[in-house]
């Protein structure tokens, strides 16, 4: 069994509908980037698990590809790792959602660990599609030819209690972390849900990253793709695939949620 830590990375102010599928295009929102540190219950399992890398510093504006950016770099990592007594010398393992800048711009901490990364989601940061462009970033890619990196071709069983599963549709080659808890299965989907009304399209309201109180249009849906995809088809497939995995015990971690800051899982 594990333990899952989130890491406040970064918050980032941006709008509503970019993360909830063209839905309250006007509303503010501010959504954390969170890295995701996974240990294991076992006292003798020294198991160390980092599941994304976080956002890059901002530019001397405050921002990054447009939007405002409090935190970023590596910081907030180092000092996530700290509050458990680990530096980033004693991971072994980090497994990277998808290749978009602000979940892989500090891989560089890790130069100890094996990373994984899915093999269609390099493939199309090397060549992304001409929207995609901006969230590939050249020195992200690069900086995985300077660690022990393992390409990945769908699922992969890493270690009991650990799984990873591929399920695009956000980005190409998004894959998702399953990690066995004392509560049931977390699967942890990377970008397939940013925030709590991505996963519960009823709501009506939630608290972001900022603690504002974002009002909601309620929709009669069972989920609210992303704003940014590369295919709305796979985004639904990959999610009725994750919660069939994980079960009704289980529970979907969306990498941008702020409900789940401030606590470890389950």
């Amino acid at each position: 069994m594990y333990t899952i830590h989130p890491i406040h990375c970064a918050t980032i102010d941006s709008v509503k509908g970019k993360y909830t599928y063209l839905t309250d295009m006007g509303s503010a929102m501010a959504i954390p980037a969170i890295s995701f540190l996974v240990t294991a219950d076992d006292p003798d399992e020294d198991t160390v698990i980092v599941v994304d890398t976080g956002v890059q510093e901002p530019d001397g504006d405050g921002t990054v590809i447009g939007n405002e950016v409090d935190l970023g770099g590596p910081e907030p990592i180092v000092d996530g790792l700290a509050e458990q007594d680990l530096t980033p010398a004693d991971v072994d393992y980090v497994i990277l959602t998808h290749l978009h800048h602000d979940h892989s711009s500090n891989n560089d901490l890790f130069e100890e660990a094996e990373f994984f990364v899915q093999r269609a989601e390099l493939d199309a940061a090397k060549d992304p599609l001409p929207p995609m462009a901006e969230y590939y970033l050249p020195e992200n890619i690069d900086s995985l030819d300077h660690v022990e990196t393992s390409i990945v071709d769908g699922g992969y069983r890493l270690r009991e209690g650990i799984e990873i599963l591929l399920t695009p549709g956000h980005s190409r080659g998004m894959q998702s972390v399953i990690v066995e808890t004392a509560a049931g299965p977390h699967a942890l989907i990377g970008d397939l849900a940013y925030c709590e009304h991505n996963l519960n399209p009823k709501t009506t309201s939630f608290v972001d990253a900022s603690g504002r109180e974002v009002q909601t249009t309620p929709l009669n849906w069972d989920y609210l793709p992303p704003g940014v995809l590369v295919d709305l088809e796979e985004c639904y497939q990959s999610i009725e695939r994750l919660r069939k995995r994980v079960g009704e015990a289980g529970r979907l971690v969306g990498g941008h949620d702020a409900a789940f800051l401030g606590n470890s899982l389950p």
